[in-house]
């Protein structure tokens, strides 16, 4: 009984912050425009309007070490749905996200993807897997920035699986700074296990000279490390600050 109540539970509050994150959604279609830096406070206030819809509340280690410019590759392990609303209500920055095609007419999402200058991505078309990574190294080096889930798809326990090196192309042709930035529990928050914390490590900025010898496996076993031993090492409650 205890199951059936917590999945319940669960699927309230899914449907609920869903309504309520695509409903702004609708309210926002006409407001955005081609530039993706003036949309990107639009960005912040979706990841805003789902934090608060779904009850949760953010904890922070390393929030000091976010970039104060822009051109940046964040990388993240992916645990749940909600980490791209997450990210966007941490970071409050113009953000590029990687979706799937099929997003593309899902309640305007693929809209809203592309004008916080994001792209949309065919996984089974390796063309439109290189068009990708082609236009969001374009977009890093004119100074935008980009997010990526390297391990390409989202893990049901939070065991972190392998890295796809492609994707760190972006930062060896851009030699942007990678920051990143590990999700400790999302898989269990979104489940309504334990407690509505989303809790979130962000490492410090990797500047090119220290990667610019690396090929892409040798950059994405670098990074996918860093995660891992964080996730390895656990959120460290005294450091983190609520946000």
């Amino acid at each position: 009984m205890h199951c059936i109540v917590k999945r319940g539970n669960f699927l309230i509050r899914f449907i609920w912050t869903y309504f309520v994150t695509f409903f702004y959604l609708l309210t926002l279609k006409s407001k955005l425009t081609d530039d993706f830096f003036a949309n990107a406070t639009y960005g912040t206030r979706i990841g805003e309007k789902a934090v608060a819809a779904a009850g949760y509340r953010v904890k922070v280690i390393g929030l000091e070490n976010l970039p104060g410019e822009n051109g940046i590759l964040y990388v993240a392990n992916h645990q749940s749905f909600f980490d791209i609303f997450a990210s966007l209500f941490i970071i409050k920055r113009q953000l590029g996200f990687i979706a799937k095609k099929q997003l593309k007419n899902f309640f305007y999402v693929g809209h809203y993807v592309e004008k916080l200058g994001g792209v949309l991505i065919d996984r089974d078309d390796i063309r439109s897997q290189v068009e990708v990574l082609t236009l969001l190294t374009k977009n890093v080096k004119a100074g935008y920035n980009a997010f990526i889930f390297p391990e390409g798809t989202r893990s049901p326990d939070g065991t972190l699986s392998e890295f796809k090196g492609g994707s760190f192309k972006i930062a060896l042709k851009s030699k942007c700074k990678i920051v990143p930035i590990t999700f400790f529990n999302n898989y269990e928050v979104v489940k309504n296990r334990g407690d509505k914390v989303i809790k979130v490590k962000i490492d410090p900025a990797i500047s090119y000279p220290d990667y610019e010898k690396m090929n892409t496996a040798e950059l994405s076993q670098f990074i996918q490390g860093k995660i891992q031993r964080n996730l390895d090492h656990g959120f460290d409650e005294k450091v983190a600050k609520s946000i």
